[in-house]
């Protein structure tokens, strides 16, 4: 299944910005227009985009005014700039941008179609290798994902707490080595001390979600730790 890929599109024509947007539909499920470089400039700041497209002549300010300022903040944000200017210098000033594409208009269909293809496949492949780099398999049928903080069991999501969240996850980043009370009572509750009971009931009701009382193991009075595959299961 592919991911929502993000786009933000920036064009002051706004029939041509219309015609774009219907048009890359077809590669973006979720699709912001700008008709200015301020207003991009603006969107851009408030959530990210996968893929920004602009083009370079707008009022007020260009849009490789806009190309440099997103550049400046997120150096690998890729962006592909349009232009109706045949003009080297528009070309070798994106080119010191480092940014990921050039686009003349009136557009080439197939060309533009190609473009899309190859940065949308790469995009999705960049999000496959981010989401496997946060997911952990704890066991067949046990998967955390440390961006998230959620747990499947079974394929199933189990419900967690905010607080069963941050010891599973402090568990999983020192997995098969004791994590200390002390350390515990830090990360999760902010304190220098936890409660002995307090923490042993966390504790039980992380096992019981993980459906393995074998999964977390206690040293007495010291510590507990998240038990390897072979132990938990």
């Amino acid at each position: 299944m592919g991911h929502r890929l993000s786009l933000l599109l920036v064009e002051d024509d706004l029939s041509l910005l219309e015609e774009l947007k219907l048009f890359l539909s077809d590669f973006f499920s979720d699709i912001i227009t700008a008709t200015s470089s301020e207003q991009a400039h603006q969107l851009f700041f408030e959530r990210p985009f996968d893929l920004v497209v602009t083009d370079i002549r707008l009022p007020q300010q260009s849009g490789l005014n806009l190309v440099e300022k997103i550049k400046k903040k997120v150096p690998e944000q890729r962006i592909i700039v349009m232009s109706a200017y045949q003009d080297i210098d528009y070309f070798l000033k994106s080119i010191e941008l480092k940014i990921y594409g050039f686009l003349t208009k009136p557009f080439d269909s197939q060309k533009l179609i190609a473009m899309m293809l190859k940065v949308t496949s790469e995009l999705e492949q960049s999000k496959n290798k981010t989401l496997s780099n946060h997911r952990v398999q704890l066991s067949p049928s046990r998967v955390f994902d440390t961006l998230s903080k959620s747990l499947h069991v079974n394929d199933v999501l189990q419900e967690l707490t905010q607080k069963e969240e941050q010891l599973l996850a402090l568990l999983v980043k020192h997995r098969n080595h004791f994590v200390s009370n002390e350390l515990i009572a830090k990360m999760v509750w902010e304190s220098d001390e936890v409660n002995n009971s307090t923490l042993r009931a966390l504790v039980k009701r992380l096992r019981h979600k993980l459906g393995s009382e074998e999964s977390i193991a206690n040293l007495k009075g010291r510590g507990y730790k998240l038990n390897s595959i072979s132990e938990a299961e």
